[in-house]
């Protein structure tokens, strides 16, 4: 009996602990599928309500946060900053600012260019005084610090890709009174002088001292590069130094327009059409084929950033395919000719002032085809392309 009754009891104690066992686990289950109803439920009202993760995040990043960071040296999480200032306001221009900023600061001059491009594209269509706003805003920095290293350096920059170079050489005279070895200093100095085409030799002696600084930069002979190219013509010196910027890693359509403009100069046709085709590809996010173009035709093309139209042209061999280009909204076009078979033979850009202009004598009878941008494919506008 004792036994028995020892094993009724263990049954029984057994059976309730596998009852109240079986309740906890529901209990759990039920919670779990409260909890989960109850995310359902945010999310949903958090949707509709133009809420999300995303957006949650991007209201905790300010460009003042930015520029503290800036402040303290700190231009990698600056960078993530105001990224993500960008991310919530691709249509201003704080953001992008004070990337440049941070990006100039580290050395990597050529994202910030492209960051200025950017400002071109997503600002500059809602805020056509965007430069001068950001010029104003550092005057007011400079008023109460003189001598800030990370004003002077975003003001001098602004006003180099604002094509204001004796306004950057001001800037960056100061600059270099307060840092006489600083590698940007000398470097966009030098680059303004020669740019501007003043006080030549001084700019050459700075951008050496600038390459004597940083002699395996990218960013540095990419700087280099383009005051050889569009400053003191030197195609043999642009090139070598366009080419350590794309040994180093600077696959940008700049330097491809830059090695472009050497091989034009060295008469290489075939090597520039071959770069200037990289450079269009780099740059186009849309191709738009035209109707043919016969000879003595003029078409008005409205252009827009990432736009490329490809126009085909038809001729016979021995016939010479002549091609100008103009526009009364930005000054800059380039272009590529692809033969029958899509192997770009001819180039242009830089030919009259900075529009692109072609003469070529085509080598087999068939359909070309023509594709013309603006440079870099930044700007918006109106481009005249006309067949002779």
């Amino acid at each position: 009996m004792k036994k028995q009754e020892t094993t009724w009891k263990v049954r029984k104690l057994l059976q309730g602990n596998h009852n109240q066992s079986a309740l906890i686990v529901h209990r759990k289950v039920d919670m779990v599928r409260k909890a989960f109803a109850i995310l359902v439920m945010l999310t949903l009202i958090l949707t509709v309500g133009g809420w999300s993760v995303g957006s949650a995040k991007a209201d905790q990043c300010t460009a003042q946060q930015g520029q503290l960071f800036i402040n303290a040296g700190q231009y990698e999480q600056a960078i993530d900053e105001f990224t993500c200032v960008i991310a919530a306001q691709p249509d201003e221009a704080e953001g992008y600012r004070g990337r440049i900023e941070a990006k100039l600061l580290l050395g990597w001059y050529s994202d910030a260019l492209h960051d200025f491009t950017l400002i071109t594209v997503h600002v500059l269509p809602e805020h056509p005084d965007v430069v001068s706003t950001i010029l104003t805003d550092y005057s007011d920095r400079l008023a109460i610090d003189p001598n800030n290293i990370p004003a002077l350096t975003g003001k001098s920059f602004m006003e180099w890709a604002d094509f204001s170079y004796p306004a950057a050489i001001h800037t960056l005279n100061h600059l270099l009174q307060i840092q006489p070895n600083s590698v940007y200093s000398n470097l966009f100095i030098g680059s303004s002088r020669l740019l501007k085409g003043v006080a030549q030799n001084k700019g050459i002696a700075n951008i050496e001292r600038a390459i004597e600084l940083a002699p395996n930069s990218p960013d540095v002979r990419f700087i280099v590069a383009d005051a050889y190219t569009y400053g003191l013509p030197d195609p043999q010196r642009a090139f070598a130094e366009a080419t350590l910027a794309l040994n180093g890693g600077l696959n940008t359509p700049r330097v491809h327009a830059i090695l472009a403009s050497s091989y034009l100069a060295f008469g290489d046709m075939s090597s520039a059409a071959e770069h200037i085709k990289t450079h269009i590809d780099m740059v186009t996010t849309e191709f738009v084929t035209t109707s043919p173009m016969d000879s003595d035709t003029t078409d008005a093309l409205e252009l827009v950033p990432g736009r490329t139209y490809t126009i085909p042209v038809s001729a016979v061999a021995g016939e010479t395919i002549s091609i100008t280009t103009s526009s009364s909204d930005y000054w800059d076009t380039i272009l590529v000719l692809l033969d029958p078979n899509g192997t770009p033979v001819a180039g242009a850009d830089d030919d009259r002032f900075y529009f692109a202009e072609l003469d070529w004598v085509a080598e087999k009878t068939g359909t070309y085809l023509l594709q013309v941008t603006f440079f870099e494919s930044v700007n918006a506008g109106e481009m005249v392309v006309t067949r002779n």
